[in-house]
């Protein structure tokens, strides 16, 4: 059986496709499929569809490392070993900082999606639904989506944005931040979507105390609004 460790380490450095993990590992495609399956059963990985595919069907997985720590490790510690043996305490932590931010807003985009359906009532975004599970999307050279929900009763749409900004404290910030969600090109999802009433929403870790709560038509989720 393939060894699954080069697969962590190709993950890890930012191939999820398929086709990408077998040129780093130097194997043919249609050998991945049975150590990508043991990942997934070991829950070191996790295979994501855009919203709305089939997740048997679906021809555009892409495979990410389940654990932030595990991203942690395979993205900044693993392809580093000797420069952080060998460095400085600042040589080591400018390498850190190089990866630091991608990391905790890939973390802080699957908190944001695991959070959806579990929205309390009492917020906004969650007197619109309950909501289904939420998910990516994204097709081609189309605009992606950070998340795509629908609400149970199937009557509305949610698409939303993920900031990982300890800028967005003012209406004006959010202001900023929402307008290329607002502008963006709705997904060209199935059919079976198409009346659903659209709900944008931008979702940031924190905002001011006397910050608009809708800013150019999103509504603003915040990191308590999930967690409540």
């Amino acid at each position: 059986a393939l060894d699954v460790r080069p697969i962590l380490d190709a993950i890890g450095a930012g191939a999820h496709r398929v086709s990408e993990i077998a040129g780093r590992v130097g194997r043919p495609a249609t050998s991945m499929s049975r150590p990508l399956e043991r990942l997934l059963g070991l829950r070191l990985a996790r295979r994501e569809v855009p919203f709305g595919d089939s997740e048997k069907k679906s021809r555009r997985s892409l495979y990410k490392l389940d654990d932030p720590f595990f991203r942690l490790w395979f993205r900044t510690v693993a392809p580093n070993r000797a420069q952080l043996a060998a460095g400085t305490r600042q040589t080591r932590s400018a390498l850190l900082s190089r990866f630091w931010n991608g990391l905790v807003s890939q973390a802080w985009e699957d908190i944001c999606r695991a959070g959806i359906p579990r929205l309390a009532s009492p917020s906004a975004l969650g007197r619109l639904g309950p909501w289904g599970p939420a998910s990516r999307w994204w097709k081609g050279n189309e605009p992606e989506w950070d998340i795509v929900s629908e609400s149970i009763d199937g009557s509305r749409l949610l698409l939303g944005e993920v900031k990982w900004s300890a800028e967005a404290r003012s209406t004006r910030e959010l202001e900023r931040l929402a307008r290329p969600l607002m502008a963006r090109l709705l997904p060209s999802l199935p059919g079976r979507y198409s009346k659903h009433e659209i709900v944008r929403a931008l979702f940031v870790p924190e905002i001011g105390p006397r910050a608009s709560r809708r800013v150019q038509g999103a509504l603003v989720v915040t990191g308590s609004d999930l967690l409540r």
